[in-house]
């Protein structure tokens, strides 16, 4: 018999708040180092920008100025694709916790039959088989047990 296949949704975010906090927290850390290393940038093309030993070398303090913006368009370029990946990222972790807390708390409930079903190769499928594992031997050792009725 074949396990049914999951197939994940198209819309990453499973876990508003969580996916969002862990983005913006990646972004901060990205901006951050940014930032820094602009600032320090900064300070050597102000060092050395009014030096007149180095008037002959204008060129140079010009290619550094160039270098200092096309690092700040490729930051701007930079932070939608990170956000993009980091909620995916987190999409493939959260997703299966979120179906395995549902799945805990229904075993935990009394009722053994929910199975996990996760794509081959995620993260947490050695977890999901664990607790495949530990609903069907409480099913095997309470046969007749069913769940309590909800209130």
């Amino acid at each position: 018999m074949s396990e049914p296949k999951y197939h994940r949704s198209w819309l990453p975010l499973v876990d508003l708040s969580y996916q969002l906090r862990f983005v913006t927290r990646i972004l901060m850390i990205i901006c951050g180092i940014a930032l820094l290393s602009s600032l320090i940038a900064t300070a050597i093309l102000w060092k050395n920008m009014y030096r007149p030993e180095l008037e002959s070398q204008s060129h140079i303090v010009s290619a550094l100025i160039g270098i200092s913006v096309f690092l700040l368009i490729e930051l701007l370029i930079a932070i939608p694709i990170v956000y993009f990946l980091g909620i995916r990222q987190s999409h493939q972790v959260v997703g299966p916790l979120k179906r395995m807390s549902r799945a805990v708390d229904t075993i935990g409930n009394g009722d053994f039959s929910p199975r996990l079903v996760l794509r081959q190769g995620d993260v947490l499928e050695d977890l999901a088989k664990s607790i495949n594992q530990m609903a069907e031997n409480l099913q095997k050792r309470f046969p007749g047990s069913t769940p309590p009725p909800r209130t």
